[in-house]
């Protein structure tokens, strides 16, 4: 049976044990599939790929207003794990819109209700979608989950992982409020208010992007995501990567935080460190 399956010009059904089968390795053929946000974001993701909308340049464009129906108790599993759903989603969903190049007409928003009707089976779940200008989008209902990224964010997020164009950011001279990034085999600029993204040095790598030249291949091609501000930085750890300390704290997956300067950045565990101070 078929993971996805149209069922209106904006409704879909998503079969989650179909999917499970697809996304998680290894998986036994009686296996017990849960509902979990792993899998509802690779749902989300599924229905991203199946929108055919093209800009008048051929670019595509994607909807940014997805509503999640699930059966009433695969919803209470995911209301129980809303911190990691609310922490993740966005960036997730961010990084499948960046990887096709894709545009957003407003804010990416993913809602999660529970079946009022009762006639989905567990297992199940229909998305409803639309393209929503930010300032049209319906304020939230009571018990429902919502995951907003407005435009800032997204655009931050989608810039550090959607393009194929690499920067040699040491040649980027430095301004106002920039930032010196130091590690045993190199050193870069980060300019102020210029999102960029973090990793050993590979083809294909995206813009704006600093190459940690001499690091191993236990760091990340795309490890973590910075920008200066001031006398302080934003330092994110995507949600697929390997471990990323900052000042001694543990980032979990697709969580950010601002420090002030200067700051020690470790990753994977001690595998190189980063010195980040006033430029």
């Amino acid at each position: 049976m078929a993971i996805l399956e149209r069922e209106g010009p904006e409704l879909f059904r998503v079969r989650f044990l179909d999917l499970a089968r697809k996304v998680v390795k290894g998986l036994a053929r009686d296996a017990v599939v849960h509902v979990d946000p792993y899998l509802l974001a690779r749902a989300v993701a599924e229905v991203m790929h199946a929108c055919t909308f093209r800009t008048a340049r051929g670019g595509r464009l994607l909807w940014n207003e997805y509503r999640v129906i699930l059966a009433r108790g695969d919803f209470d599993l995911v209301r129980a794990l809303q911190g990691p759903l609310e922490r993740d989603l966005g960036a997730a969903l961010a990084e499948e819109a960046a990887a096709t190049g894709a545009e957003l007409v407003g804010e990416l928003r993913v809602s999660v209700v529970y079946d009022e009707s009762d006639e989905l089976r567990t297992g199940e779940a229909t998305v409803r979608v639309a393209f929503q200008p930010t300032e049209k989008l319906a304020a939230p209902r009571s018990g429902e989950l919502t995951v907003r990224f407005d435009a800032a964010q997204m655009t931050g997020l989608m810039r550090a992982v959607g393009s194929t164009e690499t920067v040699i950011v040491q040649d980027t001279g430095a301004g106002a409020g920039s930032v010196r990034l130091r590690w045993t085999g190199g050193d870069a600029q980060l300019v102020a208010g210029t999102t960029f993204a973090l990793g050993r040095p590979h083809s294909g790598a995206p813009s704006p992007f600093i190459a940690l030249t001499g690091a191993t291949a236990r760091v990340n091609k795309q490890q973590l995501w910075m920008a200066a501000a001031g006398a302080s930085v934003r330092v994110g750890r995507y949600p697929a990567a390997n471990p990323v300390h900052v000042n001694g704290k543990a980032l979990a997956p697709g969580e950010e935080v601002v420090v002030g300067l200067p700051a020690e950045i470790v990753l994977s565990k001690g595998e190189l460190t980063l010195s980040v101070i006033a430029g």
